[in-house]
């Protein structure tokens, strides 16, 4: 295949190098320039279009979240991983659709695992694919921050203070408000009732409950609520996801 072209961006020299130093030794990517702040990121975007940046975010002059948001108003297909001593910005950062959230230092497994998703996401778009930024919902759990990809994600639920998010693979609870996850998920998602968040895709049938429906899922046990005066725009929802 044609070696994917990208650009590394950061501040610290030793980290410029240490990126450098893993990436060389992988054939499917070319370095095609280093840059150390976000004003030199944009120009050398805008010079060498490469179809992947690493950044920093914490840099002077612009920072890494300004300068890839720039970015994209004039490369909307530029891919992106964030590589950061700082994990405050994971949210912002999977809200404009980064591929990945590396926080410093930076270990080279957990840097190929992220090289090796941007490449999966390049290579749909070269092959002219559904457009696949590997969205995913970044929520903070504890002391912990859980990065869930879109597809994963059967429904989320309002639980008192709590919201339960209920993926394939694991249950994850959080304080965040439910109307702050519904700002980052995509069209695919549907909020069917005050305290209920539904994956469209997901849904195997719905059934009328007293003053309510119930939406049961593929391969799932329990179900989420859908309000009497969301029934039909849930409806409509999902008769043009099955026509498309």
């Amino acid at each position: 295949m044609k070696p994917i072209n990208l650009i590394i961006v950061d501040d610290n020299q030793d980290s410029l190098e240490i990126l450098k130093f893993f990436i060389s030794q992988l054939k499917d990517f070319n370095i095609m320039d280093t840059c150390k702040n976000g004003e030199q990121l944009i120009d050398s975007v805008m010079k060498n279009k490469p179809e992947l940046v690493i950044a920093d975010i914490n840099m002077p002059n612009k920072n890494g979240l300004e300068a890839i948001k720039e970015c994209l108003v004039f490369a909307p297909e530029l891919k992106f991983i964030f590589a950061t001593g700082y994990n405050e910005f994971a949210v912002e950062a999977f809200a404009i659709s980064a591929v990945d959230y590396l926080v410093k230092p930076i270990e080279k497994i957990r840097l190929y695992k992220a090289l090796e998703r941007a490449k999966t996401v390049i290579l749909n778009d070269r092959e002219g694919a559904e457009p696949s930024s590997y969205k995913r919902l970044a929520v903070r759990s504890n002391s912990s921050f859980y990065y869930i990809a879109f597809h994963d994600i059967i429904f989320i639920e309002k639980s008192g203070k709590k919201c339960i998010i209920y993926t394939v693979n694991q249950t994850v609870e959080t304080y965040e408000n439910i109307s702050d996850i519904y700002k980052q998920l995509d069209d695919n998602f549907y909020r069917t009732h005050r305290s209920y968040i539904v994956n469209l895709c997901m849904l195997s049938h719905i059934t009328p409950k007293n003053e309510t429906y119930f939406a049961y899922f593929i391969n799932h046990e329990k179900y989420a609520h859908i309000s009497k005066l969301k029934i039909n725009e849930v409806q409509e929802m999902l008769a043009q996801i099955t026509n498309i």
